[in-house]
C-alpha cells in the first residue's frame, strides 16, 4: 500500500468518526431540547380504561400504557406529538393502543427517557384496569 492510498483511508476513516460524532451530539442536543420545561404542554390528568386507551391506537391519535417501575401504577401517555421525534423510529407505534410497558423499559432506551415520558402522561388507568398481555 502506497502513501496516498493510506491517506485516503485516513481520510475517510476521519470523516466517519466525525459523522458520528456530530450525529450523535445532534440527538442529544435534540433530547435536552424536549426536556426544556418552558416548551411543556399543560398536563390534563385523568383516569382511563383500558378500552378508552384502545380507542387511541393511530399514528395521528397513538397512547400507551406504561407500569411504572417504581410505584407500579399503569399510566397513560398520548405520544402522538412525539412519533415522529422517536429515534427508533416506527418501533414506537408497535403497542398503541396498549401495553407499551416491556418495550418502554427496555436497554435500548437512554436514562433521560424516563424523564422525557413525563411531559407526555396525561393520567393513569382505572383502578382495577390491568393491561393482558397479548401475543405478538
Amino acid at each position: 500500500m502506497d502513501l496516498t492510498q493510506i491517506l485516503i483511508i485516513a481520510a475517510a476513516a476521519v470523516a466517519l468518526v466525525t459523522f458520528f460524532i456530530i450525529r450523535q451530539a445532534r440527538d442529544y442536543s435534540k433530547q435536552l431540547e424536549q426536556l426544556d420545561p418552558k416548551k411543556k404542554k399543560p398536563r390534563e390528568f385523568g383516569i382511563y380504561t383500558l378500552d378508552q386507551v384502545a380507542q387511541h391506537n393511530k399514528r395521528d391519535d397513538a397512547w400507551i400504557i406504561v407500569q411504572h417501575k417504581e410505584t407500579k401504577e399503569y399510566r397513560v401517555y398520548d405520544i402522538t406529538d412525539y412519533v415522529d421525534e422517536h429515534p427508533g423510529g416506527e418501533s414506537i407505534l408497535r403497542n398503541i393502543g396498549g401495553d407499551a410497558t416491556e418495550g418502554f423499559h427496555g436497554p435500548q432506551h437512554p436514562i433521560t427517557t424516563y424523564v422525557l415520558v413525563e411531559e407526555y402522561c396525561i393520567g393513569k388507568l382505572a383502578d382495577g384496569e390491568v393491561p393482558t398481555i397479548e401475543a405478538r
